[in-house]
């Protein structure tokens, strides 16, 4: 899902910083100090599964957990997501730093707004409803932002739409593999530890 440097015009670029810098600003203002730890651990979840590619057709598809990281983290997440893409791209090549403001609003925005409602609606929901919440705000993310990035590569070229469906049809499976990853991991964390989704008991 990562956009490498050189592909998109400069002004889809412009757009990705003029969204992601407004909402990287409110997200670094609303970081907690308590929440050091859960920081540490969802930025490296992300890091990691973003590194595990699993070769599609002409391209390569890859955990992004960004509606995850939105569910445990609310606005924070997208600050965490955002180090982890800065470090992507500056350790292992993954995306480009030209392009970090459209990779933000791509796939750091989308986690953290499905994650804010997420954790929301999982307050006002049953114990049995809280982890198909769950799978929905994991899956409806990598949905949202296959969406963003098709119309990303779309707008920068007509001839670019061909690849550009092919990317969304491919992370169609990789939205399903995320839905039941997170409707498991909210499904053991209510019953370990409902406070890091918000839930007082």
């Amino acid at each position: 899902m990562h956009i490498s440097d050189g592909i998109l015009s400069p002004y889809v670029v412009g757009i990705g910083w003029a969204i992601a810098l407004p909402a990287l600003v409110i997200s670094v203002r609303r970081l907690r100090a308590d929440q050091v730890g859960a920081y540490g651990v969802v930025a490296a979840a992300f890091f990691a599964g973003s590194t595990i590619h699993i070769p599609v057709g002409p391209f390569s598809m890859h955990l992004v957990l960004s509606g995850m990281a939105g569910l445990l983290l609310g606005w924070g997440a997208l600050t965490i997501v955002t180090v982890g893409l800065l470090l992507q791209a500056l350790l292992i090549g993954f995306g480009g730093l030209t392009v970090l403001g459209i990779n933000i609003s791509i796939m750091a925005l989308p986690g953290a707004i499905m994650g804010m409602l997420g954790r929301h609606w999982i307050k006002q929901s049953s114990p049995k409803k809280r982890p198909w919440i769950g799978s929905l705000i994991g899956g409806g993310t990598i949905l949202i932002s296959a969406i963003l990035l098709y119309v990303a590569l779309s707008t920068t070229h007509t001839a670019l739409m061909p690849l550009a469906k092919l990317v969304f049809l491919g992370h169609i499976p990789i939205a399903i593999v995320e839905g039941a990853i997170s409707f498991w991991l909210v499904f053991f964390l209510q019953k370990v530890k409902p406070s890091l989704l918000g839930i007082v008991i």
